[in-house]
């Protein structure tokens, strides 16, 4: 049975941080987003016309990709003072809570965000038993770093990506 959408369960504010649920008129704040993340496709040398091609055919591919693998995540925009600065994709349906994506705008990095919205993630999953999944690319240190520093440890992977969890049921207090 499928648990509740993600935003009513979890209210996210934090003190710095909310978390509301992803509008049709958010698209251009997320595309944008997901830009930042994309310096691969930044070292293909490319004029900004075929860079912007190239994103806008990576962002459709990535999102028809999460609707059909995810199609009951919830995608959440991070705002700070009403001004977006990420966004949060997640996958409650199930006991183990799937992490889709998670983004910060560069400013928004090494703030402490990304690690105030994952620990709020993990006290609702543990309140309601589940544990939290992720995917995190082998070369994305920092994020490794974060999800080793909140617990999540190493569970399979590839040559390009790693599988880690945060086993909620042992850290249950």
């Amino acid at each position: 049975m499928r648990a509740q959408p993600f935003f009513t369960m979890l209210t996210l504010d934090l003190d710095h941080l909310h978390a509301r649920p992803a509008q049709p008129a958010d698209d251009a704040f997320l595309k944008a987003l997901f830009a930042t993340t994309r310096d691969d496709l930044r070292a293909v040398d490319a004029g900004p016309a075929l860079f912007a091609m190239l994103i806008d055919m990576q962002w459709h591919a990535q999102t028809a990709g999460y609707r059909q693998a995810f199609p009951d995540a919830d995608s959440l925009v991070i705002e700070r003072a009403g001004v977006p600065l990420g966004r949060l994709l997640v996958d409650c349906g199930m006991p183990q809570w799937r992490i889709v994506d998670v983004a910060l705008l560069p400013q928004a990095r090494g703030q402490g965000h990304g690690a105030a919205l994952l620990r709020a993630l993990q006290i609702r999953a543990r309140d309601s038993g589940a544990t939290l999944a992720l995917t995190v690319r082998r070369d994305n240190p920092a994020a490794r770093r974060l999800y080793d520093a909140l617990g999540f440890a190493a569970d399979g992977g590839d040559v390009l990506t790693e599988q880690m969890v945060w086993p909620a049921a042992r850290q249950r207090r």
